[in-house]
């Protein structure tokens, strides 16, 4: 079968904005608002905004820093989203994406008011979801390090915007010692409540006993990556059980080394299968890393990682496990 002939009509369930924005974009919406940056060089810039080799998790987030820094305003914000549906459809024929974005690392520290922060991304995506055949949605994101009060705070905000396409709620963020998953079951409650829907970083470099946390205490809808789920097999057997879905982002979890290299993925993958976990594959930062669904299909393909008939499985599954409200 030629592989190209089923990569249409995709879907993109984890993309992060600020990891979706091309360079030239966000080098002229940098300058649009007159926001100084660390280069003058357009060339020398789009090494601040791209990431060529594989890198520690820790480096990989830090790239987030001046992408959030730009996207910062309400302005900022609509263009960013706007940018990145109508940039994922044309590119990769994403007709249905979910991006997930932090409003509080996007008002500068309080300055600009956080309502008007997640209006402005809801802007771009109508805007964007007009011009182009596509569905979208938006994903509130809280922070490990964030207080108790922040989370939930963010948690709010995303209740509030539930009918104006805010679809769910996450949390991300860099590893720190005081970080506890009890610590946001209230805000995650106050969501589910409000009817959001719940995905939850874990598992992409932290061990296998968060991720039991997280499906036990959380008891979330998705997991963003969740590869280190195969070190336990029984949490393997649980997650599959309980038809919690697996967000894969194969060339993001090998820049990262959340994955050793591609045979390292082909284990993930194969063994997720064998256990019948469900799982979607998807991009994470297309413009930070280089790629989009469709190639990570691609190379999927290539290397003998998936067959047609799965990829095909696993492009229905994102359909069918997409917070967006189809009708």
């Amino acid at each position: 079968m030629e592989i190209d002939a089923i990569l249409h009509d995709l879907v993109d369930l984890h993309l992060h904005l600020g990891s979706a924005s091309t360079p030239h974009f966000l080098w002229e919406l940098a300058h649009e608002q007159g926001i100084r940056l660390p280069e003058k060089d357009y060339w020398k810039f789009i090494n601040s905004v791209t990431i060529k080799k594989n890198t520690t998790y820790d480096k990989y987030l830090h790239f987030f820093d001046l992408t959030e820094l730009i996207q910062s305003s309400p302005f900022a914000v609509e263009k960013s989203v706007h940018n990145a549906i109508s940039y994922a459809y044309r590119n990769a024929d994403i007709q249905i994406i979910e991006i997930r974005f932090n409003p509080m690392l996007r008002n500068k520290k309080g300055e600009h008011d956080l309502d008007k922060i997640i209006f402005g991304a809801i802007v771009g995506m109508k805007k964007a979801c007009l011009e182009y055949p596509v569905k979208a949605g938006l994903i509130l994101m809280m922070d490990r390090r964030f207080s108790k009060v922040k989370n939930e705070i963010i948690a709010k905000k995303a209740v509030k915007f539930k009918n104006d396409g805010i679809v769910g709620l996450d949390i991300a963020g860099p590893m720190t010692k005081e970080f506890r998953v009890p610590d946001i079951v209230h805000a995650v409650e106050t969501a589910k409540k409000g009817g959001l829907k719940i995905t939850i970083h874990t598992g992409e470099v932290t061990p296998p006993e968060e991720i039991w946390e997280v499906v036990k205490l959380l008891q979330p809808d998705r997991i963003g990556h969740g590869v280190r789920a195969t070190e336990d097999l029984k949490l393997l057997k649980y997650i599959a059980k309980e038809k919690i879905v697996l967000e894969l982002c194969p060339t993001s979890n090998i820049r990262t080394k959340a994955a050793k290299n591609w045979t390292d993925m082909k284990r993930i993958v194969r063994t997720l299968i064998s256990n019948k976990v469900l799982f979607t594959i998807n991009s994470d930062g297309p413009e930070l890393i280089g790629t989009n669904v469709k190639e990570e299909f691609r190379r999927l393909f290539k290397l003998q990682i998936l067959s047609a008939k799965e990829i095909e499985k696993a492009i229905q599954i994102a359909k069918s496990s997409t917070f967006i409200t189809m009708n």
